[in-house]
């Protein structure tokens, strides 16, 4: 997850010692981080990964992107069974990019790639996001509103009689994208960090 559930207790104001939402609080940090992670397509905790470029996918190149980044360090890129020497290849560690100045890549078969990747430190705006999410999950939760109305809804109740809940925001941004129920106006903070890379044709991806 990308808060920690002790984080989370801690933005809510909940004693460390009061366990009786831990299980909904945790539940709700797993699929707000999914989700956070499924709209920008990355995954952004260090993680390893072993990429494998097929040559039939790909022009021969000077580079190559790898699908995750920021990139911390490359373990070995091997063509076709040889291991490439390091000094044969330049990184830009920010945006995941390998370089080779003197050669080109995709000559062979395939070219794999083990490495790295991901940010120590959560940047502010995700962790933020994910915060507020899970805050106003709880709140509903703690108001009695259903768990699956957007983020703007209002309940209207006659004393002694009957409550009704108004989701002003279904015909909003929360119905613009495949998780705009679940990320509602916040997806507009997540665009910075979404990223359009795919792992092309026949290439894989694998995690450590």
């Amino acid at each position: 997850m990308l808060v920690s559930l002790s984080n989370m207790k801690a933005y809510l104001n909940i004693d460390s010692g009061n366990t009786a939402n831990d299980s909904f609080l945790t539940e709700q940090l797993n699929l707000i981080s999914d989700t956070v992670e499924a709209y920008c397509q990355r995954i952004f905790n260090q993680t390893t990964y072993t990429q494998t470029f097929y040559s039939a996918d790909y022009p021969k190149s000077k580079s190559l992107e790898l699908v995750q980044f920021p990139l911390i360090s490359v373990t070995s890129i091997t063509e076709d069974g040889v291991v490439l020497d390091p000094s044969n290849y330049r990184l830009h560690k920010p945006t995941g990019s390998i370089v080779r100045p003197s050669s080109y890549f995709f000559f062979g078969t395939e070219t794999v790639v083990v490495y790295s990747a991901g940010f120590a430190t959560i940047p502010t705006i995700v962790d933020s996001v994910v915060k507020s999410l899970v805050e106003e999950r709880y709140n509903k939760k703690s108001s009695g509103v259903n768990l699956n109305f957007g983020s703007d809804v209002q309940r209207i109740s006659i004393p002694g009689a009957i409550s009704i809940d108004f989701d002003y925001s279904l015909n909003n941004n929360d119905r613009k994208s495949a998780f705009g129920s679940i990320l509602g106006s916040h997806a507009n903070s997540l665009d910075y960090f979404r990223s359009e890379r795919a792992v092309v044709g026949s290439g894989k991806l694998t995690y450590t």
